[in-house]
């Protein structure tokens, strides 16, 4: 599932998909005698919920298939698996989520409300431990602690120091030109796998560690665009001098700054449309609904889940429609949940949707749009 940035937005393609689909949000936290035996009962608990929604028999085994503990994270985790046509489209774990009871849907299309609710605005970042020999950029994503992919530029240290190992053989101020001009290419490599890395993941930040004149030519070398997402961490990382449980928290305390920025951004955004007429602005569920049929909802805000509401889901443009009313009663498929739907619709339209508190919409409404363009 392709995640954008500052979006918990979900792949629109997986919504185009026909067939059956079955979704499964379930605890899989490990570590008490009553986890493993809680585990050990959950897939014949998911296959009777499963079976009492009419699931198919190869979504059923599937999906089964893959409910197991997470192993190493500490509780309470999630773990959230979709099923279309009998293969496991899914996967996930969602560290930190409790989940009391199995909660389980099958119907036409997915049900990924669960899962974007847990990611709340996440995004991607990366960690550079940089070195006069190269070094490493780690790419994470703020779901997960797991690291998701690691590329490294590998100099040659002996090189740099020839000039010391072999006395004589060059004058001190050659060998120093030698030596700044291997970090100086070094550090390009890694700025430049730095960009690379930026623009395929959605990053909003850049954490830059290792030897301080390394870091001081790395930076120099990143575009200026992308200096605006640079954070600088004091700490030799890659030699392993540092204290680990120390750098975590100084990259923990990063992301919740990138976040909480996140939401001031938008919460300002809502606040000068909230004074000019909301001309850019929809707010509560109707508006919301008619902005999202003409594609005009940029970011829809939920405060509310609007669980008690429900909406009809179209088989195609504009995939959504009013609980109440006659428009496009050709292409309804069903009525559901109204998270589910306009989650949905959200994603087809090629927005992005934000949990937010409660204080960030006007007039308590619970839901709002910031717009593409004017009404």
């Amino acid at each position: 599932m392709a995640l954008r940035a500052d979006s918990n937005g979900i792949d629109a393609s997986l919504y185009r998909k026909n067939g059956s689909w079955s979704t499964a949000l379930v605890d899989a936290s490990l570590g008490t005698t009553g986890a493993q035996e809680a585990a050990d009962r959950l897939p014949d608990e998911v296959a009777k919920l499963l079976k009492s929604q009419q699931a198919q028999s190869a979504d059923i085994q599937a999906l089964t298939e893959v409910l197991e503990p997470a192993q190493g994270l500490r509780a309470p985790v999630a773990r959230f698996v979709a099923v279309h046509d009998g293969e496991v489209v899914l996967n996930e774990i969602i560290p930190g989520l409790k989940v009391q009871s199995p909660s389980i849907d099958v119907g036409p299309f997915p049900n990924f409300t669960a899962l974007a609710r847990a990611r709340g605005g996440s995004f991607s970042y990366l960690v550079a431990e940089v070195g006069k020999d190269g070094g490493e950029v780690h790419l994470y994503n703020t779901v997960s602690p797991e690291r998701i992919a690691s590329h490294g530029i590998v100099g040659l240290p002996e090189e740099i120091h020839h000039a010391r190992k072999v006395p004589g053989e060059y004058d001190q101020p050659k060998a120093q030109s030698a030596a700044d001009e291997m970090v100086r290419r070094n550090a390009d490599e890694v700025a430049e796998l730095i960009g690379t890395m930026f623009a395929e993941n959605y990053v909003r930040l850049i954490v830059l560690s290792g030897d301080i004149k390394a870091r001081e030519a790395v930076l120099a070398q990143l575009p200026v665009a992308l200096r605006d997402y640079v954070e600088v961490i004091d700490s030799h990382t890659r030699t392993g001098g540092a204290d680990s449980k120390q750098v975590d928290a100084q990259i923990s305390k990063l992301i919740d700054d990138v976040k909480s920025k996140a939401l001031a951004d938008l919460e300002a955004r809502v606040s000068a449309q909230s004074g000019n007429g909301r001309s850019l602005l929809s707010v509560g569920l109707d508006e919301v609904v008619t902005a999202l049929q003409s594609a005009q909802a940029e970011i829809v805000l939920v405060g509310q889940y609007q669980d008690e509401h429900t909406l009809r889901a179209l088989t195609a443009e504009p995939w959504i429609a009013h609980q109440t009313g006659d428009d496009h009663a050709e292409l309804v498929a069903g009525e559901w949940p109204a998270p589910e739907v306009l989650l949905r619709a959200t994603a087809l339209t090629d927005a992005t949707i934000r949990y937010v508190p409660d204080s960030v919409i006007p007039d308590g409404a619970g839901i709002a749009a910031l717009l593409r363009w004017a009404k």
